[in-house]
């Protein structure tokens, strides 16, 4: 873990807005459409006989869809759906997809790590290239990183149509498997036809 109050927080929307600002339990919404593209990934690296642990489920989105493709999901939030704290309490599912709050992000991937044997979870590209999260061995059994070819602003409000406006951050998928020694492949995710509503600033 990076040391310093904003390295422990992290640099996400929630710390570059003031406390009385932010959504409770940091909350925003993931765009379908991010799930959408990734299908063929979860096919390839999450077993369907076995249920699914969203830790942070928030509005249940990703839930949802996860359960289109097949899958069996058990949904967590302890400000959504009166869920329990993912961080403190004892977990045994053997496999999670999340998207954590980015200023918890590495302990919410370390806690997916220390139960699961399979981890996907939505994060920042320019993680990677933090010093302290490699020697922190955050990095170990990553299997693949899966970036989206735009910015996705992740203060848009939830949308059937999965189009989302286009942020400053880049982001993707990250993937681990407990059972992976290699490094870590690359693999872009195209979600170019949703990047559709602009500049959210902007249309307030």
């Amino acid at each position: 873990m990076e040391t310093g109050e904003n390295n422990i927080n992290g640099k996400a929307y929630a710390n570059r807005r003031k406390a009385e600002d932010r959504p409770e339990g940091d909350f925003y919404a993931t765009p379908r459409s991010l799930m959408w593209v990734a299908e063929e990934l979860f096919r390839e690296n999450l077993w369907l006989c076995l249920p699914v642990l969203d830790p942070c489920c928030g509005n249940g989105v990703m839930g949802e869809e996860l359960r289109k493709f097949g899958f069996r999901v058990d949904d967590n939030d302890l400000y959504k759906r009166d869920g329990e704290d993912y961080l403190e309490g004892e977990w045994n599912q053997r496999q999670v997809v999340m998207n954590p709050p980015f200023s918890q992000w590495d302990a919410f991937v370390k806690k997916a790590k220390s139960h699961a044997s399979r981890v996907m979870a939505i994060g920042r590209l320019n993680y990677l290239s933090t010093h302290s999260r490699y020697k922190s061995g955050i990095w170990e059994h990553l299997k693949s990183v899966c970036p989206f070819t735009r910015y996705v602003d992740y203060q848009t409000p939830e949308r059937d149509d999965g189009c989302f406006c286009v942020g400053a951050m880049a982001t993707g998928w990250f993937v681990w498997d407990m059972q992976y020694e290699g490094s870590p492949a690359l693999s872009m995710l195209d979600v170019q036809k949703y990047a559709t509503l602009g500049n959210f600033k902007k249309r307030k």
